[in-house]
């Protein structure tokens, strides 16, 4: 009798106890609390890797890693989302480097993934980069090929307010780390 109780127990706790599951391209919803937004579809591991390309006389490789993210920023409902996280290197024309982030951790990446949009597709991404004064943007990428080697690449740059603080204040030019529009390739 007592072990019954015991399995009835188990059963009832692993049936109230699961997280939610819900589908990466899930729109509208206020997900429940440790809820887990999940790539269903395995769509992410497409965009992982190393992708180049040139602007300016500079070199970006962009490496992409798709992590299971905590999104704590809503206090009463904080779930897990899988997302993409972007370090990058940067090299002048001579192969000098400029900017490379490619080693920190996971928490420290200045590029975090988001969601795909719905209304054309592309997945965002943000980036913050608190070593040049708290720049910080909006990424948008889709592929271009249906073989998923070309990627697009958009950046906008935020509300950025910088500084006499800052080291790059008055600097000219200011430090450039992203282009502004690019077309990847994976490497």
């Amino acid at each position: 009798m007592k072990k019954n109780i015991h399995i009835l127990l188990l059963f009832v706790c692993a049936i109230f106890c699961k997280a939610q599951i819900y589908p990466l391209r899930t729109y509208g919803v206020t997900f429940p609390k440790d809820s887990y937004v999940k790539d269903t579809d395995n769509e992410l591991p497409a965009y992982e890797g190393a992708w180049k390309g040139s602007w300016d006389n500079k070199t970006i490789v962009i490496y992409f890693q798709k992590v299971k993210a905590y999104f704590n920023h809503l206090e009463k409902t904080p779930y897990y989302i899988d997302i993409l996280k972007g370090r990058f290197i940067v090299l002048g024309p001579t192969g000098n480097i400029l900017f490379d982030n490619s080693m920190v951790a996971d928490a420290d990446a200045k590029i975090e993934g988001g969601t795909f949009r719905k209304k054309d597709d592309k997945y965002s991404l943000t980036y913050y980069d608190s070593d040049i004064c708290g720049l910080n943007g909006y990424i948008m990428i889709s592929f271009t090929d249906s073989t998923k080697t070309k990627l697009y690449w958009q950046y906008s740059e935020g509300d950025n307010m910088i500084t006499s603080s800052c080291p790059y204040y008055n600097s000219n030019p200011f430090p450039e780390p992203l282009p502004k529009e690019i077309v990847l390739t994976k490497q």
